[in-house]
């Protein structure tokens, strides 16, 4: 089954909650590609699972990855055993890059246990996606949605573009969200109202400059603190016909808007020709 990935359109924080998630106002905006690929292999029972992939980065000890995660967490709450499986994972989305692959990939296995087995409600698999990450829920049915609460509220946004004039920048190092919210500045954050209503009017006008104005990322700031190459990378988007280039998540892809298809064409020939392989540039659908 194929997953898909995500980018924040708009990320505002807008409270630290007691059990240690923030409260966000937040535009999640799915694509079909770039998109990771996970199969099901039946092995005998009681042999337990295994994770198969390929790509660096990524944990292999079912206790440590989502998708092994979200076998133990399914089978509890279900009170069935854990079947013998292994989860064959092809990664093509960037590892922890802010576009939601883990959780993606999670939500993937999720899906595929209920399809098989039928074991939970609706609710109860919403509850098991929670429980793994915050944007776990977002991934179990991805449409373009506000995403409130710590995540787990989530209110499908009719009438957005089917696809918008983006064009990705993904260096090649991880990020951990984590380190993102440690070091965001929370104080300015907060005090700082989102803006998420202009945002989706001006994306359902399709008039991108107004919703360039709209668009924000509180974790963005420590990230261009932390690594100077993300600043180059937006001053370059901005110098090619970026409308807004900002961080996406908790980073450190960043997604830049522009006014259509062709300037974001023409701003990914120019970076393809200006940086090397150890950045990767999407033109995502």
């Amino acid at each position: 089954m194929l997953t898909c990935s995500k980018v924040n359109l708009s990320l505002a924080v807008t409270a630290k909650r007691p059990d240690g998630y923030h409260d966000l106002d937040s535009l999640f905006y799915p694509f079909r590609d770039p998109s990771d690929e996970i199969r099901l292999e039946d092995t005998p029972a009681g042999s337990g699972v295994a994770i198969r992939c390929d790509t660096p980065g990524v944990p292999l000890e079912p206790e440590k990855n989502l998708c092994g995660k979200a076998v133990y967490a399914y089978c509890k709450t279900a009170g069935m055993d854990v079947p013998g499986l292994v989860i064959h994972l092809e990664k093509h989305i960037p590892v922890a890059a802010g576009m939601g692959g883990g959780s993606a990939d999670c939500a993937t296995v999720l899906r595929l246990l209920q399809e098989r087995f039928h074991a939970l409600s609706d609710a109860q698999l919403e509850t098991v996606a929670f429980s793994l990450g915050a944007d776990v829920p977002f991934f179990l049915d991805p449409r373009p949605s506000r995403v409130t609460g710590a995540g787990e509220y989530i209110t499908p946004v009719d009438g957005l573009p089917e696809q918008l004039p983006l064009l990705l920048a993904a260096p090649q190092f991880p990020v951990s969200a984590a380190w993102a919210y440690q070091h965001m500045d929370r104080a300015r954050a907060i005090a700082e109202p989102p803006r998420t209503n202009e945002l989706i009017d001006a994306l359902r006008r399709r008039d991108y400059e107004s919703a360039a104005q709209f668009m924000r990322n509180d974790l963005e700031h420590a990230l261009f603190v932390k690594f100077p190459l993300l600043v180059l990378l937006r001053d370059f988007l901005l110098n090619n016909g970026a409308l807004r280039a900002m961080v996406s998540g908790s980073g450190p892809t960043l997604l830049a808007l522009f006014r259509d298809d062709a300037a974001a064409q023409t701003a990914h020939a120019h970076a393809a020709a200006e940086f090397d392989s150890s950045i990767r540039f999407l033109l995502p659908a």
